[in-house]
Order: C-alpha cells, then structure tokens, then sequence
C-alpha cells in the first residue's frame, strides 16, 4: 500500500467548510423536532409551529442575545412529499417576517411585511425542487432548492401587555400539507422519536466534539444532504477529485492509512477557520455587517462562520445587528462610567420596521435591573426640541424627565450593546449611515 496520500490537506479542509452549514442545521433540527407535541420550550415536529410566546428576562440562559423586540414562531420543514401552505394572520399592521431558509442556511425567500405590505391574511406554499402540480387560487408559491429547511418567523411585540395578542397571532398561524388543504386538519402526533438524538446542547459545542468519521455520519443522514445548488458546481468538481461527493458516504476506515490521515487532520484545522468571529471592520465603535449575509453564494467559509456563530442570520435588507463593544475612545463599555448615546436629527436610524437598542453582559445575556428593562425601542424615546435623540446608559436612574430614554447598565463590569434594524434604510445598507460613537456623560 502507497504511503502517498491522494487527498489534500486543502481538499478535506474545504469538505469539511462547505458541509459544516448543513451539519448545523440538521443538529438544530434534531434537538428541536424530537418531540410528540409542540411544547412551551419553542420545540415541535417537523411541518408544526414551535411559537416562543413569552418575553425573556435577566434569568433567560438558553440562547446568546436574545431580544425583547419579537415573539419566535419557528419551524423545520420537510416538503418531499408535497407542498406544505402557511396560513399567516392579519398581523394587524405590525412588523413581522417568516424568511424561509434551505437546508444550508441560505434565505431563499422572505415573506413579510418588507416583501408583501400589509396585506392582510394570506397562504404561501413551501414547494420542493422537483414538485410539479398547481396550488389552489391565492396561495402564493415560494420554490425551494432542498425539500427541507428552517423557517424563523419574528412578529413584532411592543412590551410585556402586548404578549396575549401577539399569542393569539402565533396560534392562528397554520401549517397544512397541500394534500389535506380545506378540510379540518390536525398535525398528526410525532411518533417517530429518537432517543440517541442530541438534546440540550449547544450546537456549535456539540459539533467540535464530534470525531471526524462521527462528522461524516452525522452529515450523510442529514435531510436534503444531496441536494446541492447550482453555484456549487465548481467546489463540487474539485471535491470529487479528492474523493468525496455529497452522495457516496465517507467511511475513513475503508480509505487507505495516508488518506484517513488527512481527513483526520483537517477536522481541527476546519474548525480553527470556522469558529472565528465575523469579520466586521468597527465603524465609530460599533461592527456592522451590511451585505453577504443571510445568502451566501459561494462564500462557504463566511456560511460556515455564520453557522457557527449566528445560525439563522436574516438578510441584511430584513435586519441589520451593529454591535459595540467599546466606546468612542475605544475603551471596553463599563458600568463604572455613565453613557450617552446622542443621535442627531439626521442621524436617527431610517427604518421600515422599528428599531432598539439593547444591553448584554459579557456572556451575551441580560443584565438583571429593577426596572427589568434590557432595551429601549425607538419610536418609545423622548424626543429632543431639535429633532435629536439621546440615550443614558448608565447604572443609576437619570432621573424622572430622562427615565423614558434610560438603558440600565451594571454597577461595574463591561458590557456590550447591539442595535436591532428591521428593515433598514438604504442609507444603512450602504454605508452612509452609520451609528454614531458611544460617549461617556460630561
């Protein structure tokens, strides 16, 4: 037997880059789908609502930096055997989106109210690659490259006495397989579950603990691992001359001792470029990404990156997440100094939506306060005479004139903040605007 290895270190590494998207999101679906019923932890079966339907607080640990901007109505979709309609409420003219992603976490299409308007209840059919037949009149059809994928829907809640009709919302939201379209469905129960599936844990941990061969396994019984798209034809070229293709399951222990050795190799040196921060150049302080996200093209290491650090990142054009660090002198936020966040009138952020601006602790999670307030929202902040706005970030009450405008910080300690965008203006998708630096108080 050859010493020589017929497979690259490069090779191998990109194999396992190009897959690591799809691996994500199957582990999510596994931990998420394997249950009878839907419950009240956002879990449910496949083609059923998993609906979010409380605010989180200071006490919520499941998931990095949540919001207290939109109720999650999620689900994991399997189209296969045919289409599956989504009937969506009126939303009663707040901001809502459901973006529909495929199986390697591309935003295929985004039905909301940035893409549709406010028009009132409507259908939308999820519809496979290979499906052919007609839908009934009115349903709007979105044509996906994989059967199956993930659907994150956010319906915009304004504070905790909107939660019950946000609720009502979620529960009127339908899934029907298009055979059963018209008659008085019920989502069948799950009972197709599966002891030996992850539960509880964090993905991207779950992943890096995985053995190479365990990696391979996991990916070749993936949902829709076969069903590659179009713009991957050229990596895909490349990865068959190593030896691997999206549907001839990678057994290390058949390959020869030089090759096994490659593909074990490379597992660690894949995740030493997958599991890095995104690459944002800081713009006044705050890291903006703007374009390339939430549809990838073929920027595999950047998808991989996003899946590991943000899986399930929206398009820009739905949402962009500016984040600060540090202040306007570059030094690390802290809740030893008082802040203020002045937007001047032209700089107030331009949105179809709404906007806000939240604060996490160094671990991404809320900051326990008396007020049990984590962001402030825009269109609920005081307003200047001239037009501007300006928002205390600091660990003691501003007092009763500025408390509208008070984000609470931690007595001492750093922390970070984000800006949540729905639906940003151009200017914000193109640079021309940008946050303004966060500044200590004078």
């Amino acid at each position: 037997m050859s010493n020589k290895s017929d497979v690259s270190m490069g090779a191998a590494i990109s194999a396992y880059v190009y897959t690591y998207p799809l691996v994500s999101i199957e582990v999510t679906r596994r931990q998420s789908t394997n249950v009878p019923y839907p419950d009240e932890y956002g879990c449910a079966p496949m083609n059923q609502f998993a609906n979010m339907r409380t605010v989180p607080d200071a006490s919520f640990t499941s998931v990095v930096r949540p919001n207290v901007d939109t109720l999650y109505s999620s689900m994991f979709y399997d189209v296969s055997a045919e289409p599956l309609i989504i009937g969506v409420p009126d939303m009663l003219g707040r901001y809502y989106l459901f973006p529909i992603m495929d199986m390697w976490t591309n935003v295929q299409d985004s039905p909301g109210t940035r893409t549709l308007g406010d028009r009132g209840g409507y259908e939308f059919a999820i519809i496979g690659p290979d499906w052919h037949g007609s839908l009934p009149e009115g349903v709007l059809e979105y044509r996906m490259p994989t059967d199956s994928g993930w659907i994150i829907g956010r319906i915009q809640i304004n504070g905790p006495a909107d939660v019950a009709i946000v609720n009502d919302l979620q529960d009127r939201l339908t899934a029907v397989p298009l055979s059963a379209y018209g008659t008085a469905y019920v989502p069948p129960e799950n009972t197709h579950l599966h002891p030996d599936w992850p539960t509880g844990q964090e993905v991207a941990a779950y992943i890096a603990g995985l053995t190479p061969q365990q990696y391979w396994d996991l990916y070749y019984s993936s949902l829709s691992h076969r069903q590659t798209l179009p713009e991957d034809k050229e990596i895909l070229t490349q990865l068959a001359d190593a030896g691997w293709t999206p549907d001839q399951k990678l057994n290390l222990d058949e390959l020869p001792a030089a090759d096994r050795a490659v593909w074990e190799s490379a597992w660690p040196e894949a995740l030493s470029k997958i599991e890095v921060p995104f690459d944002a150049a800081p713009v006044n302080g705050w890291e903006v990404i703007r374009s390339g996200i939430g549809f990838y093209g073929t920027e595999y290491l950047f998808r991989s990156t996003v899946a590991y650090g943000g899986l399930g990142a929206n398009l820009p054009e739905d949402a962009i997440y500016p984040a600060a660090y540090v202040d306007g002198r570059s030094a690390p936020l802290s809740g030893d100094n008082n802040y203020i966040l002045r937007f001047d009138a032209d700089q107030v952020p331009q949105v179809g939506g709404f906007w806000s601006l939240t604060m996490y602790n160094e671990a991404g999670f809320f900051i326990a306060n008396d007020l049990n307030r984590y962001a402030v929202r825009g269109e609920d902040l005081q307003v200047n005479a001239d037009g501007s706005v300006e928002i205390y970030i600091q660990s003691q009450n501003p007092g009763p004139e500025q408390e509208s405008n008070w984000l609470p910080a931690p007595a001492t300690g750093t922390f970070n903040l984000m800006l949540r965008l729905y639906w940003p203006g151009i200017e914000a998708l193109d640079g021309i605007w940008n946050p303004p630096a966060v500044h200590i108080a004078p």
